[in-house]
């Protein structure tokens, strides 16, 4: 049932991949770069968090065509167990992300 989801997290992982390594690229930014990579970044980590909440609208889907009674409930609770880690992981990549921003304003010279 929760196949769509795992699916989803390996591409969230590869693009969160390529999107580090643009942060890592050039060690100092100006302001402007900055402002636009955290706008990016705040893009990215919404759209995240639409998939996991997509990805839970299915899973819940599956878990209601399936399943009955308790099973039905304990898959629904999984689904949304499962759609909060995913959102949580989404703001820890988004924090670091701008972490990694501001470090690299700060060496700037304005």
């Amino acid at each position: 049932m929760f196949k769509k989801l795992s699916l989803a997290s390996v591409f969230a992982t590869a693009a969160l991949g390529l999107c580090s390594t643009a942060f890592a690229a050039d060690p100092t930014l100006t302001k402007d770069e900055a402002k636009d990579l955290k706008t990016q970044s705040e893009a990215v980590y919404k759209a995240r968090k639409n998939v996991a909440e997509a990805n839970e609208d299915l899973n819940k889907g599956d878990c209601k065509t399936a399943l009955e009674g308790s099973a039905k409930r304990a898959c629904n609770k999984g689904a949304r167990a499962l759609s909060k880690s995913d959102k949580a992981a989404a703001k820890v990549v988004h924090e670091k992300e701008e972490q990694q921003i501001k470090d690299a304003t700060k060496d700037t010279p304005k």
